[in-house]
């Protein structure tokens, strides 16, 4: 059976565990093939469900799938997390309650959580990945209203996330240290917060929930509030950051762009 119709079947057993409100698939429709990437499901559920409801929803699949590995709690950010591998392609069906998700997007859209937390998860992403997830499920309509709700940026956030950085985009002290000492890992540790922070003021200036670091290009390549070639500079000002004898270059075109953001906000 092709890795589609083993996933199609995963979805049907899953909608049938009697506390699933809704699925959604990050990323739109299309599934990867060839081990590309992994696919990334969440399940919007009433009430948790045991392991033992979860078991036994995978063992009626028998043959379809190669092997499972279950999770006993939540995995924090990620819900209940459980890994299904389909040949070299692993499903991670995330289970979330409905309680908790809404709370979650709560405290995102009243501008309770604008930094990243745990040096990796970006409060924004969640509200990127329901915003833009396909819709495999929906019972009650869940999903739906969720999206619905996600569709206007709001003021606050937008406000909270450019006061924030506005002020860290641009470290003049250890960019000037690092430039002159030729230190160019010295100056890449410093342009990594720089650019993280100047990202999520960027994507906030146009309304957009900053997702993560993935595909930020084209994200950017869509926005009409940017500085002039932005993408294209952004690369250029990496690629000369990679030389000693090319960190004054990267800077100034870092500084550049710093005073143009704050110029859009």
């Amino acid at each position: 059976m092709s890795i589609l119709s083993s996933y199609e079947a995963i979805i049907q057993s899953v909608s049938n565990i009697d506390s699933v409100s809704s699925i959604g698939k990050s990323g739109g429709v299309r599934i990867p093939v060839n081990g590309e990437s992994d696919i990334d499901v969440f399940v919007f559920c009433r009430n948790e469900p045991t392991v033992i409801e979860r078991r036994a929803m995978l063992n009626n699949l028998g043959s379809l799938i190669n092997r499972y590995n279950l999770s006993e709690t939540k995995g924090g950010s990620w819900g209940i997390c459980d890994f299904v591998y389909l040949q070299n392609t692993e499903i991670c069906l995330m289970y979330f309650t409905i309680e908790d998700i809404n709370a979650e997007i709560e405290s995102v859209l009243n501008g309770s959580r604008i930094t990243r937390e745990n040096e990796y998860f970006y409060p924004t992403g969640r509200c990127s990945s329901i915003l833009h997830m396909a819709i495999l499920l929906d019972k009650d309509n869940y999903l739906k209203s969720l999206k619905n709700k996600l569709v206007k940026y709001p003021d606050k956030l937008r406000e909270g996330i450019i006061s924030c950085y506005r002020n860290k985009i641009n470290d003049e002290e250890d960019f000037d240290r690092a430039v002159s000492r030729g230190d160019v890992l010295f100056y890449h540790a410093t342009l990594e917060l720089a650019i993280d922070h100047f990202l999520q003021m960027l994507f906030a200036i146009n309304r957009c929930y900053f997702p993560s670091r993935k595909r930020s290009l084209e994200f950017i390549g869509n926005f009409e509030l940017k500085p002039a070639d932005c993408e294209s500079r952004l690369l250029k000002m990496i690629r000369l950051g990679s030389d000693e004898s090319t960190l004054a270059d990267s800077y100034a075109i870092w500084s550049a762009l710093c005073i143009e953001i704050l110029n859009l906000s």
